[in-house]
């Protein structure tokens, strides 16, 4: 009678033990990969978007906007961040704006001797503002209206979001202060200071919250890389170079 070693492993047995041990490892490698690509079909939308930036020499006319051409689902600007960036001869410049993240800083308002803060871009075209297109003064004053702060909005077909530097006259049409000695201020709200920036110093206003402190170097032809990142995910959902309009 044919005897077996005690230590030997059958033949069909090998072969069954690798074939399982194969099937496990091709599952496990399916379901990683089936996972990745999934997660990040869910994860990241589609965004598209026309993106205008101009710059007039004073804060009529100039502005960075952003209105939404096509979205594969809405999305909240919490889980948004812009990023821009520009190079103009030896200056580099551009900043990041993150949804819920204040970046704008106002001079104080007298009555109240406090700074007034709030989170650009801001939008508009939203059915969920109450009275869109604004009630009066919601529009011409978007950084006192909460639902039009960067991070309380969703982006959807046909929503823009816009910045514009501070400026204006004592007639209600702009946004504009007084400095220290009692001038009007703002972005060329004075004809002898035709491209020259806000108060930077000690204020923000939402252009240089968009597009960062020296934007007003920037002329029509230059170009600024405008990219929008979803959070969630770390993903860019946008990206284009925008080439500067006169206004």
């Amino acid at each position: 009678m044919r005897k077996f070693n005690d230590n030997a492993v059958s033949p069909v047995v090998g072969v069954m033990l690798m074939l399982v041990v194969t099937i496990i490892i091709a599952t496990v490698v399916s379901g990683f990969a089936g996972g990745l690509v999934a997660g990040g079909c869910q994860k990241s939308p589609a965004l598209a978007m026309d993106v205008k930036i101009t710059n007039s020499g004073t804060w009529v006319n100039s502005g960075f906007s952003a209105t939404v051409t096509g979205v594969s689902d809405p999305v909240r600007t919490s889980d948004l961040k812009i990023v821009t960036s520009w190079k103009k001869n030896d200056i580099t410049g551009g900043n990041a704006s993150i949804g819920n993240v204040l970046n704008v800083f106002e001079p104080s308002v007298a009555s109240s001797g406090l700074n007034v803060a709030s989170i650009a871009p801001y939008g508009f075209g939203m059915a969920s503002v109450p009275g869109e297109p604004g009630i009066s003064g919601s529009a011409l004053t978007p950084g006192k209206v909460p639902e039009r702060q960067f991070g309380n909005y969703t982006l959807s077909n046909g929503v823009s979001m816009s910045a514009q530097p501070f400026g204006g006259r004592n007639d209600g049409t702009g946004d504009c202060y007084n400095d220290s000695f009692g001038n009007l201020c703002g972005y060329g709200v004075v004809s002898d200071y035709l491209y020259t920036d806000f108060d930077s110093e000690n204020y923000i206003d939402p252009m240089q919250a968009v597009l960062g402190c020296g934007w007003e170097k920037l002329r029509a032809g230059d170009t600024v890389s405008v990219k929008v990142v979803f959070v969630p995910s770390g993903k860019t959902i946008f990206s284009k170079d925008v080439t500067v309009l006169e206004g």
